[in-house]
C-alpha cells in the first residue's frame, strides 16, 4: 500500500474514533452554565424524584417556572448547534439525562446510564399539585426524545 494512502487512512480512522467519543458542541452550554446545571441536578436528588417502571418522576419546584424558563431558553438556543432540537429533540431533557449519567448521586443515574447513546425516547411525570413544598399529585406520562451522549 502506498505510504501516503496508508497515512491518510490511519489519520482518517483516528479522526473518526476521536469524534465518536467527543462531546457535542452544544455541551459547552452545560459546561458554561454551572448554576443552571446545579439547579437541574437539584431536581434529580429531591426525595420525591425517582424512576419507577421506566418513568422519570421529576420533583420540580412549585409552579415549575424556573424549569420552564430553562426549557424555553434551551429550546431557542440549541437549534443553532443541532437542527434536530428545532422540533424532534428536547434540549431540556437531553441535559437532564446527561447530568444524570454523569452524577452517581442522581436518583435517575442507573436509568440514564442504561440508555444507549443516540436518540432515545424517555417518559416522565412532573408535579401536578403541591401542598407547600410537597407534591400531592403527578401529571400524566409525557414522552420526550433526547440525545443521549
Amino acid at each position: 500500500m502506498n505510504k501516503s494512502i496508508q497515512k491518510s487512512l490511519v489519520f482518517c480512522c483516528l479522526g473518526l474514533s476521536i469524534s465518536a467519543y467527543a462531546k457535542p458542541d452544544f455541551h459547552k452550554l452545560l459546561e458554561k452554565s454551572p448554576s443552571m446545571a446545579s439547579y437541574l441536578y437539584n431536581n434529580q436528588i429531591q426525595s420525591e424524584s425517582k424512576v419507577d417502571s421506566g418513568v422519570i418522576y421529576t420533583r420540580q419546584h412549585p409552579g415549575s417556572k424556573p424549569e420552564n424558563g430553562f426549557g424555553e431558553l434551551l429550546a431557542v438556543t440549541m437549534p443553532k448547534y443541532d437542527a434536530r432540537f428545532s422540533n424532534e429533540l428536547s434540549a431540556y431533557w437531553t441535559f437532564q439525562i446527561r447530568l444524570a449519567r454523569q452524577n452517581e448521586g442522581s436518583k435517575w443515574h442507573t436509568f440514564a446510564k442504561n440508555l444507549p447513546t443516540g436518540v432515545q425516547t424517555i417518559k416522565r411525570r412532573s408535579p401536578k399539585h403541591w401542598m407547600g413544598q410537597r407534591v400531592t399529585s403527578w401529571s400524566d406520562v409525557k414522552e420526550f426524545k433526547v440525545l443521549v451522549y
